[in-house]
C-alpha cells in the first residue's frame, strides 16, 4: 500500500524514539542508502570527501537562498543560471562548518575555482551550474537517500499505528 504522509500523523519526537527503537531491525536499509551517497560523492569529487564537504556547505547556502526554490531542474541543469543565488559563504565559514583547516579549504575551494565547480564573488563563494551538472549522480544518490529512509521510517510509523489503537 503506498505511504500518504497525512495518515502517518506522528511527532517527530516520536518518530526519532520509535527510529531508535528499531535501529537495530532498520539499521541496513539505513546505512546501504547512506554508503552509497557518500562512496558516490568521493568518487565525484575525485576521491576527496573534503572537498565534497566543502561543496555541501555551499549547495546548503545556495539552497536557503529563497530564490533558488523558484528554478525548475531543467533550468540548473541547462546553464541558464550559471551561478546560482546564495546566502553567502566563505573559506572561514566552510572551515567552520566542516571542521577542516582555514589553508586545506582555501587549497580546495582553488582547486574546484578551476574546475568551475564554484566561483568566488568577492569573498562570497558561489555553486555553479557546471558543479550541478557534474555532481547530478550525487543529486540522484541523495534523492534516492531521501526516499529511501522516508520509506523505512513510514513503515514503522504504519506499523505502530496498526499495533497501538486508538481509544
Amino acid at each position: 500500500m503506498p505511504v500518504r504522509t497525512h495518515d502517518l500523523n506522528i511527532g517527530r519526537g516520536e518518530l526519532l524514539h520509535l527510529v531508535a527503537d528499531n535501529y537495530p531491525v532498520i539499521a541496513r536499509s539505513l546505512l546501504r542508502p547512506l554508503l552509497h551517497l557518500l562512496s558516490i560523492s568521493r568518487e565525484a569529487c575525485g576521491g576527496d570527501v573534503d572537498k565534497f564537504l566543502i561543496m555541501l556547505v555551499i549547495a546548503i547556502r545556495t539552497t536557503e537562498h529563497e530564490r533558488f526554490a523558484t528554478y525548475s531542474q531543467a533550468q540548473l541543469l541547462s546553464g541558464e543560471i550559471p551561478v546560482f543565488p546564495t546566502l553567502g559563504t566563505n573559506v572561514r565559514s566552510v572551515a567552520e562548518s566542516t571542521g577542516t583547516p582555514k589553508e586545506t579549504v582555501r587549497r580546495k575551494v582553488g582547486e574546484l575555482i578551476e574546475a568551475g565547480w564554484i566561483s568566488r564573488q568577492g569573498n562570497e563563494l558561489r555553486f555553479t551550474a557546471v558543479a550541478y551538472q557534474e555532481l547530478a549522480g550525487v543529486r540522484v544518490a541523495i534523492e534516492n537517500l531521501a526516499v529511501s529512509n522516508f520509506q523505512v521510517v513510514a513503515h514503522l510509523a504504519r506499523r505502530r499505528l496498526v499495533e497501538t489503537p486508538t481509544h
